[in-house]
Order: structure tokens, then C-alpha cells, then sequence
């Protein structure tokens, strides 16, 4: 990506993906958001501890650690969300990253990246993974709606849900970019004007099964190189630019969560020994 490409997109109309580059833009947006609801007609709850899935969380201080290092880890699906999410990611119809609309297939299917039909897939995925009631419930838990809340600075307009499995293989990096697979490398998102993810490891999940890798601050002080060019960056350009005392791999057992402003450098390490199911959530402007 380069400002000929960023200059194409905004002609097309898709403004947000030049601009939501920028944490003065992002702040500004969150801001105007902020009043226009402060002093319209919407109305925001009190958390209710007794239908959250994760009670006694203090929700402020998530907050201000996602504001400071881009990240919080430690937020716990029960056991029984995590097995229904499981049973669902076990039973649904798959498709290929690189063919969403090609022929389905089963998560039992699929030995070392390779489906039973010849096809490599390094990922398969679910559609419309809310239609799962264990999914759903993450999505509209008010514990996680009150940090989105609290991070953007007012209600998201917009909810993607990903369900996917990275399958253990033995594909060469290069493989896997071209099936797609390109969250492999450091990459920074561009979702809106505003935006933060959160995420649960379904299964458990290391270094050697997919594990999310990030760059801690990288949301706050990217240069201005990083910003008008491609939104990709090489590990050692990344390291270079934010030292690799910030780099940090979440790895943990079924259920961990983490919700990231995505604005950040971050990548997933390739499996190699053991698949990884993840439910991502992403609220966006």
C-alpha cells in the first residue's frame, strides 16, 4: 500500500481507511461521537454483574490499560460458553479463506492443512458465527460492551463476528500468503474511524498453535513513514521502530480474552503443532 493506493481508496469513497490512520483523527471522530449522544436521546445502562460473563471485572482500569499499551489481557469465558463455541466450531460447515464461496467442508475434514478434497486450507471459517447463542451472548455481554464503551468514548455503530480455525501444517510462510494467509506478518488494522477487537482463544492456544503476537504502544507512536505507507511492516522494521522489550505473544488457556485497539501492530504466529479456534469480536466507528 502506497499514497497512489490510499489516494484510489478515498476516490472510491472509503475515507475511513486514510484517515482512521491517524490518532488525532480517530480522537476527534470519538469526540464528536461522544456529545452528539451525550446530548441526543441515547441511553446508556448500568452493568449488571448478574448477567455478565465476567463479573468483577473493573472495567476502568481495562480501559486505561488498552489506552496505554493497546492491549488487555486476562478477561475469562466459563467453561461451559467455551465448550458450547467448541461444539459449534466442531460441527458447522467450513470455507477455505481463499474461497469463501467454494465448496464447504468440516473441521474433522481437515489433517495438517489439508482437506480430505486435495485442497490446502491454513484457515477455515464459519459464516455468521452469532447464530451460535454462546456467541452471541459474548457480543452483547455488558461487562465488554461498557470497555468498547469506554475505549471508543461511545456506542460502536457496527458488530463483525469471526469465528475461525488456523489449521497445524507444515506450509512454508510464503504458502500461506498466497491462500491469503497474510495475518502472518506485522500488519496494523484500519477498521473505521474508530475501533477496538476483542478476542478468546476457544482452544488452548501457544506459539506453536497460533498465537496472537503484538507490539505493545505501537498504537500511539507510529511515524510518519508507517502511516501514509503500506499498513504491513516486516518483523525486524517493527522491532526496529518500537524495541522488542514492547513484544509481547498472548498464549493461554481455552477461554483467555484480550481486547486490543487493533490500531497496533500485531500478527499471528503460524501454527505448527496444533490448531487454534478464536472468536473475534470487532466494534467499529
Amino acid at each position: 500500500m502506497n499514497l497512489q493506493t490510499i489516494a484510489a481508496r478515498i476516490a472510491r469513497g472509503n475515507i475511513s481507511y486514510a484517515l482512521g490512520r491517524f490518532k488525532t483523527v480517530r480522537s476527534a471522530y470519538s469526540g464528536v461521537r461522544h456529545l452528539a449522544e451525550r446530548f441526543g436521546s441515547t441511553a446508556v445502562s448500568d452493568v449488571d454483574e448478574r448477567t455478565t460473563l465476567f463479573p468483577g471485572t473493573d472495567t476502568s482500569r481495562v480501559v486505561q490499560t488498552i489506552r496505554e499499551e493497546a492491549v488487555f489481557v486476562g478477561l475469562q469465558l466459563p467453561p461451559g460458553v467455551v465448550a458450547e463455541i467448541e461444539a459449534f466450531g466442531r460441527s458447522e460447515p467450513l470455507h477455505a479463506i481463499f474461497d469463501p464461496t467454494g465448496p464447504t467442508f468440516k473441521y474433522a475434514d481437515v489433517v495438517r492443512g489439508k482437506c480430505i478434497d486435495g485442497r490446502a486450507v491454513p484457515v477455515g471459517g464459519i459464516r455468521q458465527p452469532s447464530r451460535c447463542p454462546a456467541v452471541q451472548a459474548v457480543i452483547d455481554d455488558p461487562v465488554l460492551r461498557a470497555i468498547v464503551r469506554g475505549y471508543l468514548g461511545h456506542e460502536p455503530r457496527r458488530v463483525m463476528t469471526i469465528l475461525d480455525w488456523s489449521f497445524a501444517s507444515d506450509f512454508t510462510d510464503e504458502a500461506r500468503r498466497r491462500m491469503r494467509h497474510h495475518v502472518i506478518d506485522y500488519h496494523y488494522d484500519v477498521g473505521g474511524f474508530n475501533f477496538v477487537y476483542a478476542s478468546f482463544y476457544i482452544t488452548d492456544t501457544d506459539r506453536n498453535s497460533g498465537a496472537h503476537v503484538m507490539m505493545k504502544r505501537s498504537h500511539n507512536r507510529k511515524p510518519l513513514r508507517m502511516l501514509l505507507g503500506s499498513a504491513t511492516a516486516s518483523e525486524a522494521d517493527v522491532r526496529r521502530q518500537f524495541g522488542i522489550k514492547n513484544e509481547i505473544v498472548i498464549e493461554g488457556r481455552a477461554g483467555l480474552g484480550f481486547v486490543q485497539d487493533t490500531s497496533c501492530y500485531h500478527r499471528a504466529a503460524p501454527p505448527t503443532q496444533g490448531d487454534r479456534l478464536m472468536l473475534a469480536v470487532r466494534f467499529i466507528n
